[in-house]
């Protein structure tokens, strides 16, 4: 673990551990690397993972330019490049995935293989709303009040009914690490004007998309647009899954995302 300045003039807070080919792990708005520890546990034994936080969350720094998921993509390119990774299997998590696509379509010689989970294209109808009213919240609510409304798109009735504790946790260790609420705001606009919905015919390497059957932060709908226009992307439906499935149905999740690394890992891409 430790922080690197990399070429496009943050320092990235990271956390490297396992051995085999690299994985670089991409999370989602405002939600530092924690959110993925139940796929390092899984991973670290066959792969080489990285988890990072994007520019402003939890321990990376932040600039005042203007946040896009391209800009975001550079980011991540420049951490690949900055620990000598040369190539690398990529996985992201909502705006994760987003920055994924972008990265997979800017730098296709740092993709060996692409994983978007909870995903989309473009936001619109649907996602455009929502992105809008959870900008408008950010604008008239302190971090807390806004999570507690937040968390209800991401995290489903039955486990936030069956898990009361951990949801209060994850609420407390998700306003510890979120970015400043210009930055988040800075997010959640990138997620808004996200599109790549015309270039993903550019992605050209094994893709699997993921998404709960009861995510209503993104719905399958998008999920599913994101996977008809990747030629090489196959579409895995979580029953009962939220837009957190990782974190909700962490076995049946690393069951379905190691399978489809075993697949496609080959040596050690490092």
């Amino acid at each position: 673990m430790g922080k690197v300045r990399v070429s496009t003039g943050i320092e990235i807070y990271y956390e490297r551990t396992g051995s085999g080919p690299t994985l670089l792990l991409i999370m989602g708005t405002g939600l530092d690397h924690s959110c993925w520890n139940a796929q390092l546990e899984a991973y670290r034994d066959e792969f080489d993972c990285i988890a990072f936080d994007n520019r402003g969350t939890g321990k990376t720094s932040v600039s005042g330019e203007s946040l896009t998921t391209g800009s975001m993509a550079d980011d991540a390119a420049a951490l690949l490049e900055a620990l000598g990774v040369s190539r690398a299997h990529i996985s992201g998590l909502s705006l994760g995935s987003c920055i994924a696509q972008e990265l997979a379509i800017r730098r296709p010689d740092l993709v060996e293989t692409l994983q978007l989970h909870g995903t989309w294209a473009s936001a619109h109808g649907y996602a455009a709303r929502k992105f809008r009213a959870q900008i408008q919240l950010l604008e008239s609510l302190d971090l807390r009040a806004f999570y507690e409304i937040n968390v209800l798109w991401f995290i489903t009735p039955r486990w936030m009914e069956q898990h009361p504790d951990r949801v209060a946790r994850q609420i407390d260790t998700i306003v510890a690490a979120a970015p400043p609420v210009e930055v988040l705001k800075q997010q959640y606009l990138a997620d808004l004007n996200h599109d790549t919905l015309d270039r993903l015919d550019q992605i050209q390497v094994p893709t699997l998309v993921t998404v709960g059957s009861f995510d209503v932060a993104l719905p399958p709908m998008y999920s599913r647009e994101v996977a008809a226009g990747i030629s090489l992307a196959e579409l895995v439906v979580f029953d009962d899954g939220g837009h957190l499935h990782n974190i909700e149905q962490p076995d049946e999740f690393n069951q379905v995302t190691l399978e489809f690394l075993r697949t496609h890992a080959v040596g050690d891409l490092r």
